[in-house]
């Protein structure tokens, strides 16, 4: 109990400094030495115990004061400049940029090169060869973090000692492995077990599968991302407390099952796991944390001793809080710390009930198993979830809706998903072809998490906004942090996510086998052809990016956007999972903008031909994708107007324009490459980023671009469409990708005008725009869930956006 009291009085006094930033740290040592004089000189002991307290008040305001507000580089922000350093942790890859935290040590500013020091958080061209340990010189902008409504980016850097942001740098390596060998080896173990889940799975799972195993969340995309909040699972997508107990949960049980009694043995092997476990991963501070927490649980556990959670969980925020006294703002930590003292409180009581519940509806032989079997998923999370969602309401202002089904779904596999996770790096290493049979049972289990988790998302309630005042909130965890206390003196701390199945462990794995065969045997089947022709018009932002499945199943991708997570997801999400081969690859134009993803899908699958205008460009992303397409051994074609291609199923393909090979300097825009897809008497007019120039060249050509279905050029953005050229092509369907958070603000109004009476269909509305014809009729389809209706369309279609219509050949 003294325990708790000494870290809430240190916490307090952190707080403390934390709202008088102006009082000088001094004062609060003078506070400490006379708080310090009382306790020695008070012959009373509740006072004297008072004045301990205020000495460990003024402690945690002292050593407040003592964390730094700047640092010196960010005396250089609101400047350009060179600054040169070490990066000092892995850098974090995201779809349109490549994170780096720098170390630095010295800054060229003006014209002088001056010693410095503090960190600098750059972001880069994606793509950038830099990794952990190199000493890099970043040229770029310097500025401060900026501020939010409800978030401060400043704030959040800040707390990790970043003051100082390079926005758009260039970068330059100047020389390798500066950083710990132990960690530089670490992250090289992570890289290679990251290659491999790539090569072994598609889209999403190897992303969300990544996130699991290694922390590594920059594959996942953010639709994928956004659907797990929705529901209240994104702890499975994340190393977290959660994860970190499941993985000390079947450590825990496999030691103590070769153990026998040797219980601190078993506590010591497990523990000394989730260490290495921790480091293997990165041990960033907030995997750190969870590694803590989750160690203070086996500990628990296995001591049985009710009084040690309460304890351990101060002892764990002074630990962190000494070294970093800004860990007590940080949500992760909020969150870990809520999440295990719900457990510790909650869970050993609704289990109880849960149990007994069960007995008295249920004879004895399945009333046991299935408490087994529901009390993780049902009880355990439930018991987190009472004393995080809270914080997450005040943090957030949404409340999940979904969090308690979707987790009794997703929960219990999640120990199959990292058992077979690490099972499948160990067995692909040894034996590749039993580590992708490995895989393959991995990938049930991933689809599954993936399904639950978007078709709930899909629900219009699964999430809602939720406005509570904060101060009941407050009030609400200093009630449940005041009756852990008043409960800590009780004995029998239960161990938590430890739950044995000592018999029928075979039986269990054959029928799991057997239901994981049937499962990828029935999604084969349905990945079968259809006879169809299928277009999705992919959400990838503002870019182009097409992804066709002749009626025989063959795959053509056009262009890509620049976007590798959101157009890997979109690709594995359309793509039977065993399917690895792009059949046919068409380049439209050379702009990054469209194209840049294309580098992540060349890793991840075959192509076994591309389409090519052959227009040269010195873009360093345009000219690493041709080279990798050259080296793969993919046919190349470059096309002209008037060529045409025949896919199975009766469906070909004409190239409209250009006519000739454009010349280095020719716009893209003019050169854009222009396909016209037919299937019976249904085409498609895909325009890419056409401009009106070219649109009235191919008309003076003589072109007759007349088609069912047009693809707005450009975005729809001003002066995107001919009025000439519309009135050819006399389309009674137009697409439209774009983006709600463009920066142009397309589309044009005057674009849309002209598209007045012809059915439009919006990426920004529907998502993911799917197209399908047998060759008479086609159907659209939108990804999303429900379209948000604009002003003058609101009444216009019903959720989800479906329709069919006799086309006129």
């Amino acid at each position: 109990m003294r325990l708790i009291i000494i870290a809430l009085a240190w916490a307090l006094g952190i707080s403390l400094s934390r709202a008088l930033p102006l009082v000088d740290g001094g004062l609060y040592v003078a506070a400490m030495a006379l708080a310090g004089m009382l306790a020695l000189a008070l012959p009373i002991r509740a006072w004297r115990n008072l004045a301990i307290v205020l000495l460990v008040v003024g402690a945690g305001a002292a050593r407040q004061t003592l964390t730094p507000r700047s640092s010196d580089v960010a005396s250089y922000n609101g400047y350009s400049g060179t600054v040169t350093g070490i990066v000092i942790a892995e850098p974090v890859a995201h779809d349109d940029r490549l994170q780096i935290r720098l170390d630095v040590d010295s800054v060229f500013v003006n014209s002088r090169h001056s010693p410095s020091s503090g960190l600098v958080l750059v972001n880069a061209r994606p793509g950038a060869d830099i990794q952990y340990g190199d000493r890099v010189r970043a040229t770029g902008a310097l500025a401060p973090p900026g501020q939010g409504d409800r978030f401060s980016y400043a704030d959040y850097l800040a707390r990790q000692g970043v003051f100082t942001l390079m926005p758009h740098a260039a970068l330059e390596r100047v020389s390798r492995g500066h950083g710990q060998p132990l960690m530089a080896t670490l992250l090289e173990l992570k890289g290679f077990a990251r290659d491999i889940i790539a090569r072994a799975l598609p889209e999403p799972q190897a992303g969300l599968l990544t996130g699991i195993l290694l922390g590594d969340e920059s594959g996942i995309a953010p639709e994928l991302e956004t659907a797990f909040q929705r529901v209240g699972a994104s702890h499975i997508i994340a190393i977290s407390g959660f994860n970190m107990v499941i993985v000390s949960a079947m450590v825990l049980r496999v030691f103590t099952s070769a153990l026998g009694e040797r219980r601190s043995a078993a506590t010591i092997c497990a523990v000394a796991v989730i260490g290495m476990y921790s480091l293997f991963v990165g041990a960033s501070p907030g995997i750190l944390r969870a590694a803590l927490m989750s160690s203070l649980l086996v500990i628990g556990s296995q001591l049985r001793r009710r009084t040690f959670l309460p304890s351990s969980l101060a002892f764990a925020t002074l630990l962190l809080s000494f070294f970093d006294p800004n860990v007590l703002l940080d949500l992760g930590f909020q969150l870990s710390f809520c999440a295990v003292l719900g457990l510790g409180i909650f869970a050993d009581p609704l289990s109880r009930r849960f149990r007994a519940l069960l007995h008295t509806l249920l004879p004895s032989w399945l009333a046991q198993p299935l408490h087994s079997f529901l009390n993780e998923p049902l009880i355990v999370s439930f018991a987190a979830q009472l004393a995080t969602m809270p914080l997450i309401v005040m943090t957030f202002g949404s409340l999940s809706l979904a969090a308690l089904p979707v987790n009794l779904l997703i929960v219990p596999l999640q120990s199959a998903v990292l058992l077979l996770g690490f099972a499948a790096l160990a067995a692909y290493v040894i034996a590749p072809g039993l580590g992708m049979l490995v895989f393959y049972a991995e990938l049930v289990c991933l689809s599954w998490t993936i399904s639950v988790a978007r078709a709930f998302a899909r629900l219009e309630y699964a999430q809602i906004l939720v406005d509570i005042n904060s101060v009941l909130i407050q009030s609400y965890y200093l009630l449940m942090i005041g009756g852990a206390m008043l409960h800590a003196a009780r004995p029998d701390l239960w161990s938590l996510l430890a739950v044995r199945v000592r018999r029928g462990a075979i039986p269990l794995l054959a029928a799991g086998s057997a239901i994981a065969a049937l499962v990828l045997i029935w999604a084969m089947m349905l990945s079968r052809p259809d006879g169809r022709l299928h277009l999705w018009f992919l959400d990838v932002g503002h870019n182009n990016a097409l992804l066709v499945q002749s009626p025989g199943g063959a795959q053509m991708l056009i262009d890509g956007g620049r976007y590798p997570a959101r157009l890997l997801s979109a690709i594995g999400d359309r793509l039977p999972y065993y399917d690895r081969e792009i059949e046919l690859l068409a380049i439209t134009h050379p702009d990054e903008w469209d194209l840049a993803a294309l580098e992540a899908v060349l890793e991840r699958y075959r192509v076994g031909a591309w389409l090519y205008h052959g227009q040269e460009n010195q873009n360093d992303t345009v000219k690493a994708i041709r080279a990798r397409l050259e080296r793969s051994g993919a046919k190349a074609v470059e096309a002209r107007a008037g060529w045409r291609i025949e896919l199975d199923g009766g469906v070909t393909i004409e190239v409209l324009h250009p006519p000739a090979k454009p010349s280095i300097s020719d716009k893209l825009n003019d050169a854009a490459m222009v396909l016209r897809l037919s299937y019976g008497a249904v085409s498609f007019l895909l325009t890419s980023d056409l401009s009106v120039e070219a649109q009235r060249e191919m008309l003076a050509r003589g072109v007759r671009p007349l088609a069912a279905v047009l693809q707005v050029p450009r975005h729809g953005t001003v002066r995107a469409l001919d009025a000439d050229f519309l009135a050819q092509v006399q389309p009674q369907v137009a697409i439209l990708q774009t983006d709600p958070a463009n920066r142009r603000g397309d589309p044009d109004h005057d674009t849309l005008d002209m598209l007045a009476g012809i059915r439009l269909f919006r990426s920004d509305d529907m998502g993911a725009i799917h197209l399908s014809t047998d060759g008479e009729t086609l159907v659209v389809k939108g990804s999303k869930p429900w379209p948000r209706p604009r002003e003058d369309e609101a009444l216009a279609f019903s959720c989800p956006l479906i329709f069919a219509c006799q086309l006129n050949s």
